[in-house]
């Protein structure tokens, strides 16, 4: 035990040191980090420089007690091997220079907890701010201490060179230097090694190759925001060298990054903005670098961060998020916000609202539907009519015989059910309208007998037409989902019997209608049926609530604090997860074995997952795309479809082109599907055995597949099989 948990805090210690490095250019990415510490060792003192600046302030944000997860993300660290790096190439190395780099590592901290602070009041990152600020004292207070120099070999460049010349290790870093190619490359990758300041093409090129191999989108706009800053540079007429020194070139990478794929959703609309911005930047930079000249001071990164957080407080102003959208859920890598978020959107655009049902049971029909060519006009266009009807499209049957005659029992719909289509209160009942008889309406009040609901959040239903003293609810009843209010009837404005059934933001009877949709249905044409979700149902349209199956709910319900496991078939090995929910009230499945988490949403007809952190080759991560979406009701030939995020299921090296491309285009899909294929019993099933099948699809070849199948019985999953090329396993469900 004691072992493990030094190993825990050994990788702790280890990982917050790596992102420290990585989220120099918002990643948290390894092999960037380990690309970027093995540059900044091209100079070794430069190096430790860096690399003790963060083990110290980390070491001393631990102790004092501030967030770990902050300090594990690098959050203390990246400032500190900018001040690290810059303090021992400002610096000779003395007695007194250690002193001076333990104190303003020391200030450093104060400062970043300082304007951590301030900053999150405007909900806005404190980037850079911390090391500039750090580094004017120092530099300042430095020129009245006589036992700190400056380091006369980065001022004196050729002095560096005759001393380093001999050095194999020295040639071997600067082996590039003379390349012959684009100036415009070159001075690229001199601007990348400049970050850390280092003088070696081939550091820029190796951090090039981190930045390529973490994120095509950070790459590509990193060259966006220096080709720009290099014509604008050349237009100008201003010195394009200089975005070598001082890490000038560095601000407008720096920002093409932040605001073009990690602040903002990358889209077409944020690499304009990056466009739009460089040209401010660059007057900025130059200004401040004038202004500060005369305090013999640099300005670093100061700039970006002036325009990155103005440009950030900007959006946080308006009112509406259009073309720009600012990003919520923090990934640190650019293409799994990007695909994450169109996923999203696809699939969750309606999911802020209520999952509002249809208020009665059975198949009806949509006699009119929103903007009805009858009474469903105007303010009131957004309303739906249903009826039953027959085989033969009739609403009504036959009399058995002349002495009967012919009424409103005559029709299928009257004094059928009606029930909530949500959770809420009763505001208002209208229990006073007589019957009409077949063909007479009732104008004078027009809705008839009424029953509004508030379902709170500014949403109130309304239910038209009700048969009189039918009303099984009274008002003030808080009543749920599915709860029986009154009776079909024929009373108000109606010549035959239907349901009147609008949405609306205010509690008056016959308000102006609002267009919802309904969460879940079964829309039948013929003997078709499909599922349809979050949508409104169409004129003419026969549709029925899901009806749920005891089966699937049992299976599928996974409760916080269950265990999972699953022994694989003819096998040893078993695999536990357990159900949790978190702090933001998101229940996920966890694996501790391949510290995977798969988010998921079970609303009680549906389970879905929502999101997937962790191992890509864990069983759980087959098991999220397994049951990615999953009906808990039974539906013979039912087909449930959906999009899978591509970042969690590609070809690799398709992906590796399509995250050049994905902010404006998706030339690959992902797409999953669910069918029942087999049934016990197709009323009451005690076995079911349900076929999924997940394949990345460029046009209509398909370059990637895998598929699942469920078995169900005994009330639970019984059997897991997944079915990839010529191989198959299969995992039973322990207990």
């Amino acid at each position: 035990m004691a072992t493990t948990l030094e190993k825990l805090k050994t990788n702790y210690w280890f990982q917050s040191i790596l992102n420290s490095y990585s989220l120099m250019f918002f990643s948290l990415n390894n092999v960037l980090a380990a690309l970027i510490l093995l540059v900044t060792f091209f100079s070794p003192y430069l190096g430790l420089s860096g690399l003790a600046a963060i083990v110290l302030i980390n070491l001393s944000a631990y102790f004092i007690g501030f967030n770990r997860d902050e300090i594990l993300n690098g959050l203390f660290g990246f400032n500190a091997l900018f001040l690290g790096l810059a303090l021992r190439y400002e610096f000779s190395f003395n007695a007194s220079f250690i002193a001076l780099f333990i104190t303003a590592v020391l200030i450093l901290l104060l400062i970043t907890v300082w304007l951590k602070g301030l900053f999150s009041l405007y909900n806005l990152p404190f980037l850079s701010f911390p090391f500039i600020i750090t580094y004017w004292i120092i530099s300042l207070a430095a020129s009245n201490l006589t036992n700190i120099h400056l380091d006369e070999d980065h001022i004196y460049i050729a002095n560096d060179l005759i001393r380093n010349q001999s050095s194999s290790f020295y040639q071997l870093v600067h082996s590039f230097d003379n390349i012959n190619i684009f100036p415009f490359v070159l001075i690229y990758f001199k601007t990348l090694a400049g970050t850390f300041f280092q003088s070696s093409v081939l550091g820029g090129m190796l951090i090039a190759a981190g930045l390529l191999y973490f994120s095509r989108i950070a790459f590509s706009l990193s060259l966006i925001g220096f080709s720009s800053a290099f014509f604008f540079y050349s237009i100008f007429g201003a010195d394009v060298n200089d975005l070598n020194y001082n890490l000038l070139g560095s601000n407008f990478m720096f920002l093409a990054i932040a605001i073009g794929c990690f602040f903002l959703i990358p889209n077409t609309y944020s690499y304009i903005t990056v466009l739009i911005l460089t040209p401010i930047l660059m007057l900025v930079l130059l200004s401040f670098g004038k202004m500060l000249a005369v305090f013999q001071l640099k300005a670093f990164t100061f700039s970006f961060s002036v325009i990155c957080t103005a440009f950030l407080f900007t959006l946080n102003q308006r009112w509406f998020q259009k073309y720009l959208h600012v990003v919520t859920i923090q990934y640190f890598s650019a293409e799994k916000t990007i695909y994450k978020y169109l996923n999203s959107i696809q699939r969750f655009k309606n999911e802020h609202l209520l999952k509002i049902i249809l208020p009665f049971s059975g198949e009806w029909n949509v006699s009119q539907g929103y903007d009805g060519k009858i009474t469903h006009l105007g303010d009131w266009s957004k309303a739906l009519d249903f009826v039953i009807v027959d085989s033969k499209s009739k609403t009504y049957h036959e009399p058995s015989n002349y002495r009967e005659g012919f009424s409103t029992e005559n029709f299928y719909c009257y004094n059928k059910e009606i029930f909530s289509p949500y959770d809420g209160y009763v505001y208002d009942i209208i229990n006073t309208v007589e019957e009409n008889d077949v063909g007479e309406v009732n104008t004078e009040h027009n809705w008839g007998n009424t029953v509004i609901l508030n379902h709170l959040n500014g949403l109130f239903s309304q239910i038209s037409h009700i048969k009189k003293d039918s009303f099984n609810v009274f008002i003030g009843q808080y009543i749920y989902k599915g709860s029986f209010i009154a009776t079909c009837g024929n009373s108000g404005r109606s010549p035959e019997p239907h349901i009147h059934f609008q949405l609306q933001t205010i509690p008056t009877i016959g308000a102006k209608t609002l267009p919802y949709p309904i969460s879940y249905f079964i829309e039948r044409e013929g003997k078709e049926k499909t599922l349809k979700i979050s949508e409104i149902p169409k004129e003419g349209s026969f549709i029925s609530n899901v009806q749920v199956n005891e089966l699937l709910i049992l299976s599928f319900s996974f409760l916080p604090g269950q265990k999972i496991s699953f022994q694989k078939e003819n096998g040893t090995s078993s695999i536990t997860w357990e159900v949790f929910t978190d702090a933001w009230n998101r229940t996920y499945i966890y694996c501790e074995e391949t510290k995977s988490y798969a988010y998921f949403i079970n609303d009680g007809v549906m389970l879905y997952f929502t999101d997937f952190e962790g191992d890509r080759k864990s069983l759980l991560f087959n098991f999220y795309l397994a049951a990615y979406r999953q009906l808990l009701g039974y539906y013979e030939n039912i087909k449930i479809k959906d999009n899978v995020p591509l970042i969690h299921f590609n070809s690799k090296w398709i992906q590796f082109f399509q995250d050049f491309v994905a902010p404006f285009y998706l030339f690959t899909k992902a797409n999953f599907t669910s069918t029942f294929t087999y049934a016990d019993n197709i009323y009451a099933p005690q076995k079911l055995i349900i076929n999924a099948e997940v394949e990345t699809k460029l046009i209509n070849y398909t370059f990637k597949k895998v598929n699942f199948e469920f078995e169900l019985k005994d009330n639970k999953i019984h059997r897991f099989t997944i079915h990839r090329k010529n191989k198959t396993e299969s995992y039973i469900l322990n207990g």
